[in-house]
């Protein structure tokens, strides 16, 4: 058991540093700077490493669902991210950019993410939503645990070097990750454990039983929870990679924005442990509902806070996206789980999560296009109000078919 706790505060410190990706826009007004790169052009290298990491993930879930080799896949993902963030602190192109840190940086977050929330998840089958939601609330709190260190680092020492000491820092502590994970695993015989404690429980109590992939993907529940995360993770996503660039363009400093950035990933890392425990507590649907409806309000004041630019109503509704985009991630987790049960959850998990690849486009990239041709983010984010009408008939149409 203290392997086990050992290994599950290793696990976060890791998601702290994978989460990092989320933190793209503390990079691109230096990028700018240097380059003369436009906004469109920088957002698509966000867009690149978030579907670099969803199709990890995918890739990972199906290899943890038929190998479930943590070491080998916290290897596989340390040597991604050690060339990815390496290389890309020699680039001088955006192809370099696009390639390093798009590709080989986000398919190394994705690999190890699936791989830890689904081995760690596993070991507390009875409070699988509160724990998938720590995991994930690392996960999304590395922004604003990291965006300032490496601001400020950035000022003293520039972004190669920042991006030399990633590579190598976050290489290191996936290995130990996955070498700790392996030892829980092997020493407390944990797929036996698994299968004589409470996850039986849970998958015979599961929605739709337990049901392979090519069977879960034939429901209309699978694609309701994959559009409905997708909606979220849009609007969070465009959010996540554009805070720093608005706020400045609002006349702060790039520490306040960083700032404002990290407390945005803060909220963002929050709301996976507030609704992830909301479903052990409140259930599929009644979670789905309060996330969608928080969504459309929040959405609704960040534009209201970009139009008046007025800091303190911007920094709410900021908070608030964030809170609803941690709602996306222990959706797809907790509730996968809880509808098609635990023994395929690997596979399942992974294909829910690849609505991350049209999240990416929709949200970053187009949010770049839109302030390239408009040089206004409120025009940019009153298109995600539409989404928070979306969301709640989503929920609203999961409820009935649940009941």
């Amino acid at each position: 058991m203290r392997l086990k706790v050992f290994t599950i505060i290793i696990s976060l410190c890791t998601l702290i540093f994978l989460g990092l990706i989320y933190g793209w826009s503390i990079f691109v007004v230096p990028l700018e700077n240097e380059f003369g790169w436009s906004r469109s052009e920088t957002s698509l290298t966000f867009t690149i490493s978030i579907m670099a990491m969803c199709l990890s993930i995918l890739t990972g879930g199906m290899f943890n669902g038929k190998k479930d080799k943590p070491l080998i896949s916290m290897i596989i993902s340390a040597v991604l991210i050690a060339a990815g963030f390496i290389l890309t602190s020699q680039a001088d192109s955006l192809m370099g950019f696009y390639i390093c840190y798009g590709v080989l940086c986000g398919a190394g977050v994705g690999f190890a993410y699936v791989e830890i929330i689904a081995v760690v998840s596993k070991w507390f089958p009875a409070r699988q939503g509160l724990i998938s939601g720590m995991m994930m609330m690392a996960f999304g709190m590395g922004a604003m645990v990291l965006g300032p260190v490496c601001t400020a680092l950035m000022g003293s020492a520039g972004w190669r070097t920042v991006f030399v000491m990633l590579g190598v820092i976050m290489s290191i502590i996936l290995a130990l990750s996955g070498i700790l994970m392996k030892a829980a695993n092997t020493g407390t015989s944990n797929a036996k454990a698994t299968e004589s404690g409470g996850a039986d429980k849970q998958e015979n109590n599961s929605v739709l039983g337990d049901m392979k992939p090519a069977e879960a993907v034939r429901t209309v529940e699978f694609w309701i929870l994959f559009f409905f995360t997708m909606v979220l993770s849009a609007s969070g996503l465009a959010l996540m990679g554009h805070i720093a660039p608005c706020v400045i363009g609002l006349g702060v400093s790039a520490q306040t924005a960083a700032l404002i950035a990290g407390v945005t990933s803060f909220a963002n890392g929050l709301g996976r442990i507030v609704y992830g425990s909301s479903y052990d507590k409140f259930g599929i649907s009644r979670t789905l509902l309060i996330s969608s409806v928080v969504f459309l309000i929040a959405t609704i004041i960040t534009v209201a806070g970009i139009r008046t630019e007025i800091l303190a109503v911007l920094v709410m509704g900021c908070f608030l996206l964030g809170l609803s985009f941690g709602a996306a991630p222990p959706t797809s987790a907790t509730a996968i789980a809880r509808i098609f049960g635990n023994r395929y959850f690997s596979a399942n998990f992974g294909i829910a999560s690849s609505q991350l690849i049209l999240a990416a486009f929709i949200g970053p990239y187009l949010g770049g296009v839109v302030y390239t041709a408009t040089g206004s983010y409120a025009i940019t984010f009153c298109c995600f109000i539409p989404f928070g009408i979306i969301a709640i008939l989503f929920a609203l149409i999961m409820k009935k078919r649940l009941h």
